[in-house]
């Protein structure tokens, strides 16, 4: 999925940088001028910033639970990430991401369909 099409940044790069940047012993605060800056690019009109915070929190917490990244960093960087949406509309995308409903198991049978929990 692109979410920056002035630059042309896709969420794949995005979670490219979390993990270098998440992996480093003095890991910054992983903000959409962090991971641009990583990525060699630099904001042009900041349309996508609501959707890169939300990408961030999100691919954060995917990397947490696939345990590519440590659980507790991953906790930290969503608690100042929300510190830093807060009263923006990133915030709203991020509670938007924090009730999405997530594939927890497969289906008892095909036609019961896949079981979904609430985060």
């Amino acid at each position: 999925m692109i979410v920056c099409s002035c630059l042309v940044i896709t969420d794949a790069q995005i979670e490219q940088a979390l993990l270098e940047l998440l992996s480093r012993p003095d890991a910054p605060l992983p903000t959409p001028g962090v991971v641009y800056r990583h990525l060699a690019k630099k904001m042009v009109c900041c349309g996508c910033s609501p959707l890169a915070v939300s990408t961030i929190y999100g691919k954060i917490d995917e990397l947490a639970e696939r345990g590519l990244i440590c659980p507790y960093a991953s906790a930290s960087a969503q608690c100042q990430l929300r510190k830093c949406a807060s009263d923006t509309p990133a915030q709203r995308l991020i509670e938007l991401l924090a009730v999405k409903p997530r594939r927890i198991g497969a289906p008892a049978s095909a036609s019961q369909g896949p079981v979904f929990e609430a985060v």
